[in-house]
């Protein structure tokens, strides 16, 4: 009589696959822990059952579990779940980050996000400028790029960077109502204000990506718009 021998599946992983092998393992080990404490790596509050969390990374490098509260104060955020304290919870933790892993490389893909860049934060809660660009968009229903000043909280930290005599410009593009993408670029003040034109902000955005070279001129940018102008007449 043969024997046999009964195996449990391998858990499956909560990290997100594009994460290097060695820091998979970290994150998903760290992401187990939090889990079974049940509250948020930011404000300590008590997960609601079923109700919405996100792992990601807080700003000074660790691996956090937030809840629908403090997603939006994730330096990066690489999945979405429920909270469901029960044993087979991770499992389903696993699958929604798995989801949410897919859905982001489809916005990056139609975002026109460049090759080895990822999105690093990801706006759940209807923040100033979610708001604002929710309705500029409803307003503009034949655009999909949009140039506006950063709103206070957006990105504080990076317009503080600025170098004297340039300003930090946030450019946005619609993937679909409701999803959009957004760049921040810094533009010397003789650069401003950028032109409300729907080529001109679309070839900005995809130097913002790395998808164009950095015009090292300003003869460079006129050629460089002129280009995404002729591509929107055909």
């Amino acid at each position: 009589m043969a024997s046999s021998t009964d195996r449990q599946p391998p858990r499956p992983e909560l990290a997100p696959p594009w994460l290097p092998r060695q820091q998979r393992r970290w994150v998903d080990r760290e992401l187990r822990k939090l889990h079974r404490r049940g509250v948020c790596s930011l404000c300590g509050g008590a997960f609601r059952h079923g109700g919405p969390t996100a792992p990601g990374f807080d700003t000074q490098g660790n691996v956090a579990l937030a809840c629908e509260g403090c997603i939006g104060c994730l330096a990066e955020v690489f999945g979405l779940g429920l909270y469901l304290p029960r044993e087979r919870s991770a499992e389903a933790f696993a699958a929604h980050i798995a989801d949410t892993d897919q859905l982001l490389a489809d916005v990056e893909r139609r975002g026109g996000v460049g090759d080895g860049m990822r999105i690093s934060k990801v706006n759940f809660s209807a923040t100033p400028w979610i708001v604002n660009d929710d309705d500029w968009f409803a307003k503009n229903p034949t655009r999909s790029h949009r140039a506006r000043m950063p709103f206070p909280g957006e990105c504080d930290e990076a317009v503080a960077k600025a170098p004297p005599g340039t300003a930090l410009i946030i450019l946005v593009r619609q993937v679909k109502p409701g999803t959009r993408v957004r760049a921040g670029n810094v533009f010397g003040t003789n650069f401003l204000p950028v032109p409300d034109d729907e080529a001109t902000i679309h070839a900005l955005f995809e130097v913002a990506m790395g998808r164009e070279p950095v015009p090292p001129d300003d003869e460079a940018l006129r050629a460089l718009i002129e280009k995404y102008k002729m591509e929107s007449r055909q």
